[in-house]
C-alpha cells in the first residue's frame, strides 16, 4: 500500500520500511558466525548482505529498492588497499622510508579519486523500478574537496590558535592564564566548525549535482552559511561535556602529574578516584554520541531538503530532528550493550524505520520517464582498488 500525503497540489510519497528484527537478527548472526571462521575475510559479504536487506525492504511508490553490490568486487577492494599499505609499511620498517612514505602519500593523495570511483560503483548497485542510478563528477573537484580544502583549511585553523597562543603570552596569573586558555580553545572549536561546514557544504554540492536517476539528474543549492553555522553549532555542543570532564578530571590529572615529578606510584589514588575517572569517559562517549547525532541530522535535512530531480519536478524532504537521533542512537547503543549485541537488528529495524517515516518525495512520481543512462560503469584496475573505499551514499 503506497503512503501518499497530499498538499498545495504536490504530491507527498512517504518511504516505506518493512523490515523486521527477526529477519535481521538470523542474517547478521550468520555474518558473524562466518566472520569469526574466516578471520574477517567474510567481512565484505556480510556489508553486502545487510545493506542489500535494507535497501529491499525499502519502498517508494510502492515499488522496493535493488542493490546488487557484490562482497567479492568489494573484498577485491579491501585486499588490494591493504597490499599497497602493507608494502608502505614493510618498506619502512626494513630501511627503506622514502619509498614506504611515498606510497603512503600517493595512497592519500588518490584516496578522492578512489571514492568517486566507489561511489560510482555503489550508485550503478542501486535501481528502483528497473532504474539504475549513476553518479559522476570531475575528479579534480573531488581532490580539492575532499582532499586539499579540508586540509588547507586545518592548517589556517592550527595557524591562528598559534597566532593567538603567541598574541596572549602577556596574560599571566590564574585569571588571565583561565581566560586564555577558554578564549584559544573557543576560537579553535569555531575554526573546526568553519572548516567542517566549508568542506561539507562543498561534499553535498558534489554529490547532489554529480547523481542521477536513469535519464533525468539530480541538482542542489546548499547554503553555505547555513551548512557552516550548523557545523559550528554541532561543535559547540560539545564544549558542555569538555567543562565538565574538565572540571572533574583536572584535580586527579594534577595530583598524578605531581606524583610522576617525584617518582611515586599511587594505585590507591587511582582506585579511589575511580569512580570519576570512569564518570568522565562516560561523559565523552555521551558527548560524542551527541555531537555526532546533531551534526548527521543537520546534515542530512540540509541535504535533502535541498535535492531535486528532474529539473525540479520531484523535491526531497527530511523531518528528522536532532532530539529524536540522540535519544534512539543512545538507546541503540545502550540496549545493544547490555544484550551483549542480541537487540540489535531490532533495534537498527526500529532506527531505519523511523528515518523513513520522516522522508518523502515531493512531486508526481507517475509522470517520470523510467528510462536508464546509456552511461556505462567503468572496469578496470583503477575501479577494482576503489570500489570498497566508500560502502555507502553520504547524507542519506
Amino acid at each position: 500500500m503506497n503512503n501518499v500525503i497530499s498538499g498545495q497540489g504536490n504530491q507527498g510519497h512517504k518511504f516505506i520500511f518493512t523490515g523486521k528484527g527477526w529477519e535481521y537478527f538470523i542474517i547478521c548472526f550468520v555474518n558473524f558466525l562466518l566472520s569469526c571462521i574466516t578471520l574477517g575475510i567474510y567481512m565484505p559479504w556480510a556489508i553486502v548482505k545487510c545493506r542489500r536487506y535494507i535497501y529491499e525492504k525499502m519502498t517508494l511508490n510502492g515499488q522496493p529498492f535493488t542493490y546488487k553490490a557484490t562482497g567479492g568486487a568489494i573484498f577485491v577492494s579491501f585486499l588490494l588497499i591493504m597490499v599497497i599499505y602493507g608494502a608502505s609499511v614493510s618498506f619502512v620498517a626494513h630501511g627503506s622510508p622514502l619509498i614506504g612514505f611515498t606510497l603512503i602519500g600517493l595512497l592519500v593523495a588518490t584516496l578522492p579519486l578512489m571514492a568517486v570511483k566507489s561511489l560510482q560503483y555503489q550508485a550503478e548497485m542501486t535501481s528502483l523500478n528497473g532504474v539504475r542510478f549513476g553518479f559522476n563528477c570531475s575528479k579534480l573537484y573531488a581532490w580539492l574537496y575532499m582532499l586539499a580544502v579540508p586540509l588547507v583549511l586545518s592548517l589556517v585553523n592550527w595557524g591562528v590558535v598559534c597566532l593567538l597562543s603567541l598574541a596572549t603570552e602577556w596574560l599571566d596569573g590564574s585569571a588571565g592564564t583561565l581566560f586564555r586558555i577558554a578564549f584559544i580553545a573557543l576560537v579553535g572549536i569555531v575554526g573546526i566548525g568553519i572548516t567542517y561546514g566549508i568542506t561539507y557544504a562543498k561534499w553535498m554540492q558534489l554529490l547532489g549535482n554529480g547523481s542521477r536517476f536513469g535519464i533525468h539528474r539530480f541538482a542542489i543549492n546548499i547554503n553555505m552559511k547555513a551548512c557552516v553555522v550548523g557545523c559550528i553549532k554541532a561543535v559547540l555542543v560539545l564544549l558542555p561535556f569538555v567543562v565538565v570532564i574538565a572540571w572533574l578530571i583536572a584535580p586527579i590529572f594534577l595530583h598524578m602529574v605531581m606524583l610522576a615529578v617525584l617518582g611515586v606510584a599511587d594505585e590507591e589514588f587511582i582506585l579511589e578516584h575511580h569512580s570519576r575517572i570512569m564518570a568522565c569517559y562516560f561523559l565523552y562517549f555521551l558527548g560524542i554520541i551527541v555531537v555526532g547525532s546533531y551534526l548527521y541530522v543537520t546534515l542530512r535535512n540540509l541535504f535533502i531538503n535541498n535535492l531535486e530531480l528532474a529539473d525540479g519536478k520531484i523535491r526531497f524532504r527530511s523531518s528528522v530532528t536532532a532530539v529524536g537521533m540522540v535519544w534512539r542512537f543512545v538507546l541503540v547503543i545502550f540496549v545493544s550493550g547490555i544484550t551483549f549485541g542480541l537487540a540489535y537488528p531490532w533495534m537498527k529495524m526500529w532506527l531505519v524505520s523511523w528515518l523513513a517515516g520522516n522522508s518523502c518525495v515531493l512531486g508526481d512520481l507517475d509522470s517520470l520517464e523510467l528510462t536508464n543512462s546509456d552511461e556505462t560503469l567503468a572496469t578496470g584496475p583503477g575501479m577494482w582498488v576503489s570500489r570498497g573505499v566508500i560502502t555507502y551514499f553520504p547524507f542519506i
